[in-house]
């Protein structure tokens, strides 16, 4: 089974990267894949509406790379670190962008596991999980409830300091596993 995560933090070996690799490798999934947004190409949504109609967005990047990477995967995670009490722009891009072009799609990640996580330096933990956690649910993903997802750190490389923030990101990754071994049961 393969669980893929989503960095989205402009540092691809941040805080976020190692909070997602605690959870991926938790899961116990044999398949990760990790995909840190900044080294995709991934513009702005325009509100043009296209994608309703043709299913496909009219904007030339690299989004359909990581939509492909999501549609072939058991489970996904988000991570993304706190900007100004929300999500980095990078994954604001993501998040609209395939929010549109998926729910155009007829939601082709309905059913598979979903989980967030956010690491911030003083505040906005909540705010941003709970935003990760609106596109999980608005995509139809099936999300553990496994407590607040979040770490705190203030300086690179620090969010392992955060006890508490790992052991969430543990339990995060633990459920799904868990999850999809009962839900996805592979012969």
């Amino acid at each position: 089974m393969k669980i893929v995560g989503i960095n989205g933090s402009p540092r691809k070996k941040g805080n976020t990267q190692a909070l997602l690799k605690v959870a991926m490798e938790s899961s116990k999934l044999d398949d990760m894949k990790l995909i840190h947004l900044v080294d995709y190409k991934i513009l702005p949504c325009d509100g043009c509406g296209a994608c309703w109609k043709t299913k496909k967005c009219p904007i030339n990047d690299d989004l359909e790379k990581v939509l492909n990477e999501l549609v072939s995967s058991d489970a996904i995670i988000l991570g993304s670190p706190v900007y100004y009490g929300t999500v980095s722009a990078q994954m604001k891009a993501f998040i609209d962008r395939s929010g549109e072009l998926l729910g155009a799609r007829n939601y082709p990640l309905k059913g598979k596991i979903g989980g967030a996580l956010s690491v911030a330096r003083r505040w906005g933990h909540i705010t941003t999980w709970t935003g990760l956690l609106l596109y999980l649910l608005d995509m139809r993903l099936i999300v553990p409830g496994t407590g607040w997802s979040s770490a705190t750190a203030q300086k690179p490389n620090q969010v392992m300091k955060d006890k508490e923030g790992v052991e969430r990101a543990k339990e995060l990754g633990e459920s799904m596993g868990r999850l999809c071994k009962i839900l996805f049961k592979k012969s």
